[in-house]
C-alpha cells in the first residue's frame, strides 16, 4: 500500500518563493528593456529578503533533523541497555 505524502509548509514556500523570484526577474527584463535602467536597491532588497528566508529555513530543517537523529540515539541507546541487561540475566539463571 502506498503512503500518501503530505506536502509540507517549507515545501510550498520554496515553491512560492521560486515562482516570485521568476516573475520579479521576468518584469525586471522588461523594465530594463523599456527604461534601459532597473532599480538597483529594490534587486538587491529582494534577493536578500528571499536567500535570507531560504537560509533560516535550512537552518530550522538541520535544527529538527539533528534533534530527530538524538532522539532515535537515544531510543536506541536504551533498547541497547534493555538487552543487555536481558542477557545478564538470562545468563545468570
Amino acid at each position: 500500500m502506498k503512503e500518501k505524502k503530505s506536502v509540507r509548509t517549507m515545501d510550498i514556500i520554496l515553491a512560492v518563493i521560486a515562482v516570485f523570484l521568476l516573475l520579479f526577474i521576468v518584469v525586471m527584463i522588461w523594465l530594463y528593456y523599456q527604461t534601459g535602467a532597473i532599480p538597483d536597491t529594490l534587486c538587491t532588497c529582494v534577493f536578500a529578503v528571499c536567500g535570507g528566508e531560504c537560509g533560516v529555513m535550512g537552518w530550522i530543517k538541520t535544527t529538527k533533523e539533528r534533534q530527530r537523529e538524538r532522539s532515535f540515539e537515544l531510543e536506541d541507546r536504551e533498547h541497547e541497555e534493555q538487552r543487555q541487561k536481558e542477557m545478564e540475566a538470562n545468563l545468570n539463571e
